[in-house]
């Protein structure tokens, strides 16, 4: 094995493969059942490294954990080329660790591709008008509700920061952000908070922050960089959930049809608040509030795995094809169906880019889960490879 697959491995993991190096990677995973599991391996060995780097562990303990983890194989010289993986991914992995976002490429028309999602929100202010993010007036339009427009940034929105006296009490003014069905958004709230708003969400908050706290609504996933500001607490509600913060990096996934509400901290600490229930996050931990009973369990995550939607890959680990299809589904807008009930407990190990069209996208989960994937217009069916 060369170093050029580990080294299309490691591109792939940053998402800097070009479509005839994507290819070639998928023909080498097609030549043996070896090659598969080798690639699902230096994937977990990329997304080790990643952990490391963002929590300043030192990367040799990191190194041994990962042996550890890897299933010990008869042929030692299979355990040899997965070892080879350490000297050449790293230096990509450490490279593009956090908030590395992929510059879109121009897609070309081709008969049956679904396009990936992108950026797109309605706005909508006080008195119900409901604006569209994506004109190219948009200044014109929103210069009266107080928000400037980043003109370099994709027709962002940022709140203007006026100050505010605190004798006179204030009405506060809401806005609604969201973003459909194959859509996201990214902004800026008064306080200088940055909300990066997933596909089918919304965030409903204050133009302005006034009194003691700054309290937001949200629906959908939501990541948030929070501002710090000791004298005001900020606080995301989610039908009977709160969580509170003070300044920190954190994702809530609160989708309706999800069982739980996820906060998943990335930096400083969190309050999850459900009823009488109520834990304090550390960085690497997850709070799931049952939405039926309201009781909140935590756990342990990787941070990716949950995050990585924000910095423009899809991240999964051992994942049901049923969960990653619901996924694929908001951004794509598309329909997944499965013929047989048993192909979605099948699963994947991987990194995909989520500004690829959906074929490269399914076409990658091909390689290692024993599927196929059949594009009809909006609809996408689900079935076993004949062998």
């Amino acid at each position: 094995m060369n170093d050029k697959i580990w080294q299309r491995i490691g591109d792939y993991c940053s998402g800097l493969l070009d479509k005839s190096e994507e290819r070639e990677l998928r023909a080498w995973m097609d030549e043996a059942e070896e090659n598969k599991q080798l690639f699902m391996e230096g994937v977990k060995m990329v997304r080790e490294y990643q952990m490391v780097a963002c929590s300043g562990r030192d990367a040799s303990d990191s190194l041994k954990r990962v042996r550890e983890k890897i299933k010990v194989r008869r042929r030692r010289q299979l355990w040899i080329q997965v070892a080879a993986v350490a000297s050449v991914v790293i230096l990509f992995a450490l490279s593009f660790v956090f908030f590395y976002v992929p510059e879109s490429q121009e897609l070309s028309p081709v008969l049956a591709k679904v396009q990936a999602g992108g950026t797109k929100a309605t706005l909508t202010v006080a008195d119900g008008i409901q604006v569209d993010l994506t004109q190219d007036n948009l200044q014109e339009v929103i210069e009266q509700y107080g928000v400037t427009v980043l003109r370099d940034k994709k027709n962002e929105l940022r709140y203007d920061n006026v100050e505010v006296n605190d004798e006179i009490e204030e009405k506060p003014v809401y806005h609604t952000i969201s973003s459909p069905v194959g859509g996201e958004y990214h902004f800026t709230l008064a306080d200088g908070t940055m909300v990066w708003l997933n596909s089918s969400s919304r965030l409903t908050f204050p133009t302005r922050f006034t009194g003691d706290t700054r309290e937001v609504l949200v629906e959908g996933e939501v990541y948030f960089e929070v501002q710090p500001d000791e004298n005001k607490p900020f606080i995301v509600r989610v039908n009977d959930v709160s969580v509170r913060v003070l300044g920190t990096k954190f994702c809530i996934s609160a989708y309706p049809e999800n069982e739980g509400i996820m906060t998943t901290l990335v930096q400083g600490a969190v309050q999850v608040t459900s009823g009488d229930n109520q834990v304090v996050l550390k960085p690497g931990y997850q709070a799931v509030v049952d939405q039926r009973s309201g009781a909140i369990s935590q756990r342990a995550v990787e941070l990716s795995l949950y995050t990585s939607w924000v910095r423009g890959v899809f991240e999964y680990e051992n994942m049901e094809l049923n969960d990653i299809v619901v996924q694929l589904a908001r951004w794509y807008d598309v329909q997944f169906s499965f013929s047989a009930p048993e192909y979605k407990e099948r699963r994947f190990t991987g990194v995909v880019r989520k500004y690829e069209d959906l074929n490269d996208v399914l076409d990658m989960i091909e390689k290692t889960t024993n599927v196929k994937f059949i594009i009809n217009g909006r609809n996408v069916t689900i079935t076993s490879v004949m062998k």
